[in-house]
């Protein structure tokens, strides 16, 4: 019995079909950037199969056959360059590996896909212009407003300094206008003041009658006399050797000085301010008397002896 040799792919109808064996390589492939190399390495010539379904070829030449078996062996280049090198129609070229793999749904660059699915996009900040205008015009409101309030404190201040000092001239010039009023109605003849030394401060100690008749000097001249020491009994004797003028007669703005226990005066004497003289009555204002320590009252003495006037200029 002689075996005939058929050329080409042998394949039972039904069995094999390349487009599965693809798929199934395709899925079964570990790394998708190697998944078209092992397919068409795996498959070898099947991706030629996409032009048209492999036969067999009927050998019509029985010639040619006898011919082939007999170099067999004897010539093996020549026979495998008289082989076909591909089963199917010699006018139907091959497709692409890639175009073959892109039918199944593969891509064959999948890095640089996930590389540019990967790239986040840049944020696009959009600036709101009208919330900007509103927010730069609530600043500046609110310096404004800051600069107003700071200014009505200044001018707030600068009236209560106003008004104090204006209470301060206002109280100066009632005291003056009452005892130079004073002393034109009831004293016909004054003896003339001179100006002693001066202080820079109420020296006497606080609250005493002393501290009460220096501060009352200040309100009526605007400044504190000075150049003596001691109780008030000697206030006029100490008041005259520094110069200022020391008289018996009363005489508004001036201080009236009493010995001791002349109208209640303690043991060291006692001082007061005179603002008014009517005839022989002397209306004094002193601290440390009736209403104690640190406290004025007001009382009209009749001038006597021991009773001295230490006058303002």
């Amino acid at each position: 019995m002689s075996n005939e040799i058929i050329r080409g792919r042998h394949r039972a109808p039904g069995r094999h079909n390349p487009l599965n064996e693809l798929k199934l390589l395709a899925r079964e492939s570990a790394q998708p950037a190697m998944k078209g190399a092992a397919v068409v390495a795996a498959t070898g010539g099947l991706v030629a199969s996409f032009a048209g379904s492999a036969s067999a070829e009927t050998v019509s030449n029985s010639g040619a056959v006898s011919a082939n078996i007999a170099n067999i062996g004897t010539a093996p280049q020549a026979a495998a360059a008289a082989a076909p090198a591909v089963v199917g129609p010699a006018t139907t070229a091959a497709p692409a590996a890639s175009s073959a793999l892109a039918t199944i749904g593969f891509t064959t660059q999948p890095q640089a896909v996930a590389a540019t699915a990967k790239t986040p996009a840049k944020p696009r900040v959009i600036e709101d212009v009208k919330v900007k205008g509103e927010r730069q015009a609530a600043a500046a409101k609110a310096k404004a407003a800051a600069e107003r309030k700071a200014a009505a404190a200044k001018a707030a201040a600068q009236r209560k300094a106003t008004a104090a000092k204006a209470s301060r001239d206002l109280t100066r010039r009632s005291l003056t206008s009452s005892t130079s009023a004073t002393k034109r109605t009831t004293n016909t003849s004054t003896p003339s003041a001179s100006s002693g030394s001066r202080a820079s401060r109420n020296w006497a100690t606080a609250g005493q009658c002393t501290w009460g008749a220096l501060s009352k000097w200040y309100q009526s001249e605007g400044y504190y006399p000075g150049g003596w020491t001691g109780n008030a009994m000697v206030w006029d004797t100490g008041a005259a050797a520094a110069g200022y003028t020391v008289s018996g007669t009363p005489r508004t703005r001036s201080i009236l000085v009493m010995e001791p226990g002349v109208h209640g005066s303690s043991s060291v004497g006692h001082v007061a301010w005179v603002t008014g003289v009517s005839g022989g009555k002397v209306t004094i204002i002193e601290m440390n008397a009736l209403a104690g320590a640190y406290n004025y009252n007001t009382r009209t003495l009749t001038d006597g002896p021991g009773m001295k006037y230490i006058y303002a200029p």
